[in-house]
């Protein structure tokens, strides 16, 4: 046996290669960019939800504006009425990110991306993020509208803190709505969310505080969970103390919180049956 020569290296074995790790945000901001499109380039998802935010407010200020200010102790019926008007717009326009989602479902697009990417979650943060650009045009111009027919705020900075709230409410919407469309496949039970939030804006105080509400639907308005996510709207837009925020905010971020567990529970259920 010959020994091995004392200069001969040892040889060396190749060091293990680690596959890339491709960072998701390409893939997100590409989902933005094509929801984003769709929602701009659908009236029905963009349009609807202002035009229907300015009729609301046209009419109710038009009408109740001399009875309101009446009762109101100072507070403008304009200004009473906007929080209300910017969240059943929220929850009309919100609702679009599972409409985006439920036609990427029909057309098979997403059990593309799916077998493509292995996960189909990238794809679902561009409806979202796209309803949500698109709430945000639409409060813009909402505000705009109020203002032209005389809504004049205590400070803009309490404004921008309401729609700041109220887009907070429509991520749970959004996440709620887009949970349904994966869950249901069903354009009927993907509108739930946001039939279900502009019902329920109807039982908080509309157009007088709850205290001027007759006895029944004072207590419905007491426990409804609107009731105070508007009142918080209001103080932040009036600039006055913040008595309704813990519950108000609470209430946000249960929805939030809920929404992300049911798009968990419905991509769990979509990943084992389809």
């Amino acid at each position: 046996m010959i020994p091995p020569h004392p200069e001969r290296p040892e040889p060396v074995l190749p060091l293990a290669v680690t596959p890339p790790r491709h960072s998701p945000a390409p893939v997100v901001l590409a989902a933005i960019r094509r929801s984003t499109r769709a929602v701009l380039r659908t009236p029905a998802l963009l349009v609807a939800p202002v035009a229907q935010s300015l009729f609301f407010l046209l009419v109710y200020a038009g009408q109740l504006d001399a009875v309101g200010s009446t009762y109101l102790d100072g507070t403008s019926f304009i200004a009473f009425l906007l929080p209300l008007i910017l969240l059943t717009g929220v929850a009309t326009g919100a609702g679009a990110a599972g409409t985006l989602v439920l036609g990427d479902l029909s057309s098979g697009y997403l059990d593309r991306l799916r077998l493509a990417h292995g996960t189909t979650t990238p794809f679902l943060v561009g409806p979202v993020v796209a309803a949500l650009i698109a709430v945000v045009l639409q409060m813009a111009v909402t505000v705009a509208g109020a203002a032209a027919i005389g809504y004049r705020p205590a400070s803009w900075s309490g404004v921008a803190g309401m729609l700041l709230l109220m887009l907070a409410l429509g991520v749970g919407v959004a996440l709620l709505s887009t949970a349904l469309a994966i869950r249901s496949a069903s354009a009927s039970a993907t509108n739930l969310v946001t039939l279900a939030v502009f019902g329920l804006s109807f039982f908080t105080g509309v157009f007088a505080p709850v205290d001027e509400l007759a006895g029944w639907m004072r207590v419905i308005a007491v426990v409804n969970p609107l009731t105070y996510i508007v009142d918080t709207a209001r103080q932040l837009g009036g600039d006055a103390a913040l008595t309704a925020a813990p519950i108000g905010v609470a209430a946000i971020v249960t929805l939030a919180v809920a929404g992300t567990a049911a798009c968990a529970l419905a991509l769990h259920h979509a990943r084992k049956n389809r």
